[in-house]
């Protein structure tokens, strides 16, 4: 243990010896008082003072001399005014003042034997449990230390939140810390002076935080997987060129393929642009927007490529501006309906009160919003344009070069997704056995999803989103594993209340908070040092004996200069300046400090939280402005934690509502909205279901990725509805033409997708893996609810098609199955 006293006491020097820009630790920490001179009065007592079992009275409030009393206020105030202010540590090298000549004296025996005696802090004289600083510690058959496997320390930082400019000291992810500018500074010092320390480390390990690690590293996160993101859309790339082009020198759409991710990328910059320019935040987990963007927009165009082969396959002698007409007739409706209920399932999503579901449901429409624009105009044009050098016979990468009398190889003619899809639905999925199957199929996939959905578990642990290489993560895996009960930190906020009045009641708030030792640890409150100091030196009980405003400001000052109570004037904000010998003046707001235990789950931490408000509320503050309030950053996660199941049930319900009103405005069929309602609802059943199979609990990313879901999955069963209706005969031949026409584009659509998220599998970020898994379910169980389940289910029970085509549309063709490389018929 002495080798890590040795290392603790070399990075303390290194500590105090930092500049950043200046700026050192004296700058920068939180100040108090020295106020030891207990110490020098009991000198003969201090062994007494300072060996003390667990059921002896606190050594301050047993102990304490009021030198004030004696002294006089004038004299006693001139002495604290003159008294010394320390940095705030907690670090077992108060047991030596810092002293580096005492630290490298000491040997084992000499830090157990300190360890075990001390009570009371030789540099604040302050009563100090040194014990919370140790983990993995080992006693004797006495209960005696005998050693530990680590140590803590803690260093106090002073933030003037008057001060806090977040225009100047934020980050890009929207997660900076409440700090000013230099103590970013000297943090960021602090950070690379750890790295250095743990980095050449030896036999021991060092583990850090600061204020700013979390900021720093979800910062960092929102663009340390870019290289997946560059990958996951060259890899999309190549998959749009092996799909939209034909393999010959002329009709290879190069510029098309480009074009259509170029229409990707400009949405989103202007989606964020213009979200930004409304003031609406931008966080860590919208760096999966443009994935869900490469999704729906790749889709789209896909849908207008397919639309212009069927649409123009035995009518090349129309204009280059009516085949294109005619394909924006058919191919248009059916992206607009998409674009549409997506666009409405995510404005829906943006109603709940969590801000950063309401953020991205807020980006993600205006970003499909104006996907869908430049795909309609400007994908469009270019399309155009590039059907004309086809027509010219212009190479397609040297457009200027012009090939004369050019034939296409056969073989590049030929379309061999549609004979794919034709010869599997017709010879399979279309038969007595195939329909059966895929039905049966279905209900065993929706029961899982449903037992799936009720496992389902809310549960949600901030280090998800560290990746485990970063010193966080690492500190915080090491805390938990040496400081198991060190408990989650919160405190008990007051405001101007008229206190000489209030005590009463804060002192029954108290009593009831110190029984519920089933959910708090290590209440630290200025109410009982507060009443010991005046039932002693004034000879008043203010848990009975009403003071007066008077009485109440004059001992409250002497209190938080006394020796007993000046470690609370942190806890104090006063309207004017705390000054001794003087009446305080009002208090703007007052809190205790106290911690949390540690649970389990929500089951456990709800409960808990909701207790301490309840005795809160329970209060009965009558006077002032009534204000108190429980606080803590954990508490953030807890609120999300208590809601969260709540609103995404709620909008995910409103948003299948929303998509059936809107497909059914759209659509204008109430049978095919009914089932394009059903492949939604049981899509979203099964991938909830799922998730709980693959590990995924219920926070806010999977909340913010299942509202995606809805988004994405009613685009498969749209596009094969709305082509179903758009045909005329049987319900099996209008079902197989349905699949074989826009068949090919939807599974093109949803292959791109886990093409681009294929590397998401491959990132350390908690929130890219959700979506991974939550984008690959949504495809997956997605395609085959809208494209196996739905058309078998028109097939036998579909609406008829929409009456204009009944009396005019012909009769559709069986498809025709062609060699691979010529384009006669097979006999």
């Amino acid at each position: 243990m002495n080798f890590c006293v040795f290392q603790l006491e070399d990075i303390q020097q290194k500590l105090e010896n930092l500049n950043a820009d200046g700026i050192t630790w004296e700058d920068v920490c939180f100040r108090i008082p020295v106020v030891d001179f207990i110490f020098k009065r009991r000198k003969r007592d201090e062994r007494e003072n300072l060996i003390l079992d667990k059921d002896h009275v606190d050594y301050e409030k047993d102990s304490v001399f009021d030198l004030g009393s004696l002294l006089g206020d004038d004299m006693y105030c001139r002495i604290i005014n003159k008294l010394d202010t320390a940095c705030m540590e907690h670090s077992v090298l108060e047991l030596w003042k810092f002293s580096q000549q005492k630290i490298h004296n000491l040997t084992e025996e000499k830090i157990i034997k300190a360890l075990n005696r001390t009570t009371v802090s030789p540099v604040y004289g302050h009563s100090t449990d040194y014990v919370q600083l140790l983990g993995g510690i080992r006693r004797n058959g006495t209960g005696h230390i005998v050693g530990a496997s680590a140590l803590l320390s803690l260093y106090m930082v002073h933030v003037d939140f008057l001060s806090v400019n977040f225009d100047e000291n934020g980050n890009e992810a929207g997660t900076a810390d409440w700090a000013t500018t230099p103590i970013l500074k000297w943090e960021q010092k602090f950070m690379d002076m750890m790295e250095n320390v743990t980095r050449h480390a030896q036999e021991i390990e060092v583990f850090y935080e600061a204020g700013r690690s979390f900021a720093d590293i979800s910062a960092a996160a929102m663009f340390q997987d870019i290289d997946k993101l560059i990958i996951g859309i060259v890899m999309m790339f190549i998959y749009i060129q092996l799909i939209v082009s034909k393999f010959n020198l002329v009709e290879c759409r190069l510029l098309v393929g480009s074009i259509g991710l170029l229409c990707i990328l400009m949405a989103f910059i202007v989606a964020c642009g213009f979200c930004s320019l409304l003031g609406i935040s931008y966080g860590p987990v919208h760096t999966a927007l443009p994935f869900l963007l490469l999704g729906i927009g790749v889709d789209d165009m896909f849908v207008i490529v397919t639309c212009w082969k069927n649409l123009n396959l035995g009518n090349n002698q129309a204009s280059l501006p009516e085949k294109i007409g005619r394909t924006l007739q058919h191919a248009g409706t059916s992206i607009t309906v998409t674009t549409v209920t997506d666009i409405t399932a995510f404005l829906v999503g943006s109603l709940t009160i969590l801000p950063s579901l309401q953020s991205f449901c807020l980006y993600a429409a205006a970003g499909l919003l104006m996907t869908y624009i430049f795909q309609a105009t400007f994908f469009v044009a270019c399309f155009v344009l590039d059907e004309r050098r086809i027509e010219k016979n212009h190479n397609c990468a040297l457009i200027c070069y012009k090939h004369t009398n050019y034939k296409p190889n056969p073989c590049s003619e030929v379309e061999y997704s549609k004979q794919f899809l034709y010869i599997v639905y017709s010879k399979v999925v279309f038969t007595k056995p195939g329909k059966f199957l895929v039905i049966i199929l279905t209900l065993g996939l929706a029961a899982a999803g449903i037992r799936g959905c009720i496992l389902l578990k809310q549960k949600f642990d901030p280090n998800w989103f560290l990746a485990k290489h970063t010193h966080l993560y690492k500190f915080n895996m090491e805390r938990a594993k040496f400081f198991p009960d060190i408990g989650q930190d919160a405190e008990i906020y007051f405001g101007r209340l008229n206190y000489s009045a209030e005590l009463p009641n804060i002192y029954r708030l108290l009593t009831q908070f110190k029984k519920e030792e089933n959910i708090i640890k290590n209440l630290e409150e200025w109410y009982s040092g507060f009443r010991y100091y005046v039932n002693r030196n004034i000879g008043k009980d203010i848990a009975t004996d009403i003071l007066s405003d008077d009485e109440f400001s004059t001992y409250i000052s002497k209190y938080l200069f006394s020796p007993i109570g000046s470690k609370h004037q942190k806890n104090f904000r006063f309207d004017g300046h705390l000054r001794c010998g003087q009446p305080a003046p009002p208090i703007t707001v007052s809190s205790f400090d106290f911690k949390f235990k540690l649970f389990d789950g929500p089951e456990e931490f709800l409960p808990a939280m909701n207790k301490v408000k309840k005795l809160l509320h329970e209060s009965n503050f009558t006077t002032g402005d009534r204000f108190s309030t429980v606080w803590g950053k954990v508490l953030a996660n807890w609120v999300t934690d208590e809601v969260i199941d709540t609103e995404l049930y709620r909008n995910l319900s409103l948003a299948c509502v929303c998509v059936m009103v809107c497909t059914l405005l759209l659509i204008i069929n109430i049978m095919a909205c009914l089932s394009v309602f059903l492949c939604v609802l049981l899509t979203l059943v099964s991938v909830g279901g799922f998730l709980h199979y693959w590990g995924q609990t219920i926070d806010s990313t999977s909340c913010i990725g299942l509202q995606l879901a809805t988004g994405l999955c009613v685009d498969y069963a749209a596009h094969i509805c709305l082509a179903f209706l758009s045909r005329t005969g049987t319900r099996s031949a209008r079902a197989l033409d349905a699949v074989t026409s826009i068949g090919p584009a939807i599974y093109s659509g949803g292959l791109s997708t886990l093409l681009a998220i294929s590397m998401l599998a491959l990132s350390d970020s908690y929130i890219f893996t959700s979506f991974f898994k939550i984008f690959f379910l949504v495809v997956m169980f997605g395609l085959f609810y809208g494209t196996m389940f739905l058309p078998v289910l028109l097939s036998l029970i579909g609406p008829k098609p929409y009456e204009s085509l009944q009396a005019t549309a012909p009769q559709p063709e069986e498809m025709k199955v062609y060699s691979l490389c010529n384009a006669e018929e097979p006999s």
